[in-house]
């Protein structure tokens, strides 16, 4: 959609540390500080990716922040707000094309946190500058990798969250519906956050939101994501009529639901 860039308003004062946005309690295990370091670039990718950084702003926009997704023309309006996210501070720039970096440059400082598709590229001597512009103005950027793309996008990120494995619940043999996604998010970065940071969450849960997964990461069961099934699937309660997908991403009978 068009967007008239001098309307975006910058956020009002969050009333905490002034180096760091808020993030949820749910996510928080998968950070070295206690919110999202102002200034930095963080990488979603996987299966959920998506749902993952979008719960990342939404947390920013309860506490009074501005939002803005760039190149992710395909990002419901509904599907935010089922995310919890509150759509008066939030901007959709669906396809910023050539002048994806005055974009950016006028947003940067503007916003507190941008999501931008992996897709969108910048010519090196724009991400320079921009990624300096990022560390003055203090703005936060997010970028999103949905499924199997994997890559570099405009911005080397200080922190990249994985989505390693993620199942669906709730489509029996052949009826019923997709209620809530279980999804293993890896963290990893650089310095503090070189060592792996693992949480399992539902990526949503069965009302549209993020939620811890109970019990311990090593012992939370997994189906099977590859062909062929196990001998013993019908035990387990899998077959091949109840899974589907590709990739990381499978669906799991409604009796196999764990946590």
């Amino acid at each position: 959609m068009a967007v008239q860039l001098q309307d975006v308003k910058r956020a009002v004062d969050l009333g905490h540390d002034e180096r760091l946005l808020p993030v949820a309690d749910e996510l928080a295990p998968l950070l070295t500080q206690p919110g999202l370091v102002r200034g930095s670039v963080l990488a979603a990718q996987g299966p959920g990716a998506l749902t993952l950084a979008t719960a990342f702003a939404a947390e920013v926009l309860r506490t009074g922040g501005w939002v803005t997704a760039v190149g992710l023309g395909r990002m419901g309006v509904s599907a935010v707000a089922e995310r919890g996210a509150s759509l008066d501070r939030w901007v959709f720039v669906d396809e910023p094309g050539d002048v994806a970096a005055e974009v950016l440059n006028a947003l940067i400082g503007n916003v507190d946190v941008i999501l931008l598709a992996a897709g969108v590229r910048l010519a090196g001597a724009h991400s320079r500058r921009l990624r300096t512009r990022l560390r003055e103005r203090g703005t936060v950027v997010i970028e999103v990798a949905e499924g199997d793309a994997r890559g570099v996008g405009a911005f080397s990120p200080d922190v990249t969250l994985t989505v390693e494995r993620a199942a669906w619940t709730g489509l029996g043999h052949g009826h019923g519906r997709l209620r809530e996604r279980r999804a293993e998010v890896v963290a990893v970065g650089r310095g503090a956050a070189s060592l792996p940071r693992r949480a399992v969450l539902w990526l949503p849960d069965a009302t549209g939101r993020i939620a811890p997964v109970c019990g311990a990461i090593d012992t939370v069961s997994w189906p099977a994501s590859s062909w062929p099934a196990p001998a013993d699937s019908s035990q387990a309660g899998i077959s091949a009529a109840g899974i589907s997908g590709t990739g990381t991403d499978v669906v799991v009978p409604l009796q196999r639901r764990a946590g």
